[in-house]
């Protein structure tokens, strides 16, 4: 595994100041202005940490979004985005499921969740054998496999030394998104195994935060 960094495509996105929980939530009657991108996570930290983070960068009054942490069990997460579903607005607003999984064909319960979502056209956002993939994606471009998911937090120490789940990393990635964003492309493209498998490594993370900056970019 390479410890060099990659430093290509590096690109700082900008989106201001941050904003109130207020301007995230939709009423009848009183509709927000704008998309609205409805985040569930598995995690009760790590993930939520992340996009909140990301959320603080917005200012535009065209995209919202609104991030539900620590539902635990896929399932769980599954259930509460469909319920989330039924309450946004416009069918162009989105809801997506952020979920780990280690060895994923053999989770049966996984899978239940994951047809569960497809059937129910909720996105997904899921990583192999965890959320820290996308981290260590800012940094290299490796499909080395991880045993578990504790080697794959060893592997993100070894550029974020220290690392731990509670830990605000959003301006050590900041401005290697795009890096990030281009290393799972390219891994996604060159996979031996189709990601949409979910195998070891693997993210969908780079799908939803490209989503996120394309909106408040209005690309």
């Amino acid at each position: 595994m390479s410890k060099k960094a990659n430093k290509t495509n590096q690109v700082g996105f900008r989106f201001g100041l941050a904003r109130s929980m207020n301007d995230y939530r939709r009423t009848r009657g009183n509709k927000a202005p704008g998309k609205v991108i409805v985040i569930v996570c598995e995690g009760q930290e790590t993930e939520p940490n992340y996009f909140r983070a990301l959320r603080q960068k917005f200012r535009l009054r065209t995209l919202n979004v609104r991030v539900v942490p620590g539902k635990g069990a896929p399932i769980s997460v599954v259930n509460c985005a469909i319920d989330e579903k039924k309450r946004i607005d416009e069918p162009t607003d989105e809801v997506w499921c952020v979920l780990d999984t280690e060895n994923p064909l053999e989770n049966p319960s996984l899978k239940t969740a994951i047809e569960k979502a497809r059937n129910s056209k909720i996105n997904l956002a899921v990583s192999n054998p965890a959320f820290e993939y996308w981290y260590f994606i800012h940094f290299g471009s490796s499909s080395h496999p991880f045993a578990n998911g504790q080697e794959m937090k060893r592997a993100v120490r070894e550029y974020i030394p220290g690392y731990e789940e509670s830990m605000n990393v959003f301006p050590v990635l900041d401005e290697l998104t795009a890096t990030a964003i281009n290393n799972a492309e390219y891994l996604r493209k060159h996979s031996l195994e189709s990601w949409d498998l979910f195998p070891n490594p693997s993210t969908g993370v780079d799908k939803l935060v490209g989503e996120i900056i394309k909106l408040a970019q209005g690309t």
